[in-house]
C-alpha cells in the first residue's frame, strides 16, 4: 500500500511559503507588466486630460486623493503638477524608466526612475476591471 500523505505534506511544505511571497519584476519583465500599462495609459491621460481622462485606471481612493491635491494647491498648482509630467519621457522613453515592479498579491508598487536622483513610486491594486492606480498601502 503506497502512503500518500507523506508525499501531499512534502509537495505542501515547499509550495505553502511561496503563497503570499512578494515577486518582484525588474529590466523588461517589469516594463512589459500589466501593472506598467497601467502607469503610462494612467500617465498618458492624466497628461491629455487631467483628472476626469484618468479616472478609468485610477481607483476611487486615488480620484479622491488627486482632487484633494486640487483643493489643496489649486488648480493652477495642479497644473504645475501635469506640466512636471507632461516635461518628462513619455512612451516609450517612459516605459524604459521603469525599473521594478513588486507584486504582493493584490497590489504592487512600481518604481520608474525620473532622473538620476528621483524615483516614481506607483502604488496599484488589483481589482474586479483589472489593475489600478491606488494610494499608498
Amino acid at each position: 500500500m503506497v502512503h500518500t500523505y507523506p508525499v501531499l505534506l512534502a509537495v505542501a511544505l515547499l509550495v505553502l511559503p511561496a503563497i503570499g511571497r512578494a515577486e518582484t519584476l525588474t529590466g523588461a519583465a517589469a516594463q512589459a507588466s500589466p501593472q506598467a500599462d497601467v502607469f503610462l495609459d494612467y500617465e498618458k491621460a492624466m497628461v491629455a486630460g487631467g483628472i476626469d481622462a484618468a479616472k478609468v485606471w485610477m481607483t476611487p481612493a486615488k480620484v479622491e486623493e488627486l482632487n484633494g491635491m486640487v483643493a489643496a494647491f489649486g488648480p493652477a498648482g495642479f497644473e504645475q503638477f501635469r506640466g512636471r509630467m507632461r516635461a518628462g519621457a513619455q512612451g516609450p522613453a517612459r516605459r524604459k524608466q521603469i525599473e521594478k515592479v513588486t507584486v504582493d498579491g493584490d497590489h504592487a508598487v512600481l518604481e520608474a526612475r525620473d532622473d538620476k536622483t528621483t524615483m516614481t513610486e506607483m502604488h496599484l491594486t488589483r481589482t474586479k476591471d483589472g489593475w489600478k492606480i491606488d494610494v499608498r498601502r
